[in-house]
């Protein structure tokens, strides 16, 4: 197989999005990797390992890998933590059951950590969460 015919990862997460059950667990968890994009971009903005971000966040290692790896959905007092620690300001927005309720970021922008946010917003892609019954 040529490298030419390889799909790149666009194609594939087009592909994957056909399957209902693979669409409904990457709706699920849009927040969970929004927050995990702009996590790792500050960190790696700063220099920072995760334990040395664990400290800053006053979690463990341990818990700093699953937010960066976009998996579970944070909650709020961890939204708080981490918008304490990057300078985030987090809005929601809970509209009424037929309409997606939302949870947008708006990094503050320090000199240092500008390319890291670019790349953490690249896609505009706005944070998500959806509320339980």
């Amino acid at each position: 197989m040529k490298l030419s015919d390889l799909q790149t990862s666009e194609q594939v997460l087009a592909n994957e999005l056909k399957d209902p059950g693979f669409c409904a667990e990457w709706t699920r968890t849009n927040v969970a990797r929004s927050l995990a994009m702009h996590v790792l971009a500050y960190r790696t903005a700063n220099d920072l390992s995760q334990r040395a971000m664990a400290s800053r966040l006053n979690m463990s290692q341990p818990q700093v890998a699953r937010l960066e790896a976009g998996v579970h959905n944070p909650t709020i007092e961890t939204l708080q933590r981490v918008a304490d620690v990057i300078g985030a300001e987090f809005d929601l927005r809970v509209p009424p059951g037929h309409l997606e309720p939302t949870l947008t970021a708006k990094p503050q922008v320090t000199r240092r950590a500008r390319s890291a946010v670019a790349v953490a917003d690249k896609d505009d892609v706005p944070l998500r969460m959806a509320a339980t019954r």
